[in-house]
């Protein structure tokens, strides 16, 4: 959660928001979970929330060439930041119910 917070406002941390980040985040929860260890999913949850938040204004279509799923627009830091935030608040609702 502090690297979040810490990109919210403004610092830019290489490589918070992205997909690695999201993937190693699903993995590590699984086999800590898996493993039984005493770890919360809070954490995790919100920091997918936002990584997926992250990416809705970047995203564009990698398998389907012919379709161009492109938005020309919120490409700025505020937008990119204002798409983290929706997005850590989607975790917090989904770690919380």
């Amino acid at each position: 959660i502090p690297e979040i917070k810490c990109y919210l406002n403004g610092v830019k941390v290489p490589g918070i928001v992205r997909l690695r980040t999201l993937l190693c985040k699903v993995f590590g929860v699984l086999f800590s979970v898996a493993g039984g260890l005493f770890v919360g999913k809070e954490g995790p949850m919100i920091h997918s929330g936002a990584v997926v938040g992250a990416g809705l204004p970047q995203f564009q279509s990698m398998s389907l060439r012919k379709i161009q799923f492109n938005f020309p627009y919120f490409r700025s830091d505020r937008d990119k930041r204002d798409f983290v935030s929706a997005g850590a608040a989607a975790g917090v609702a989904a770690a919380f119910g």
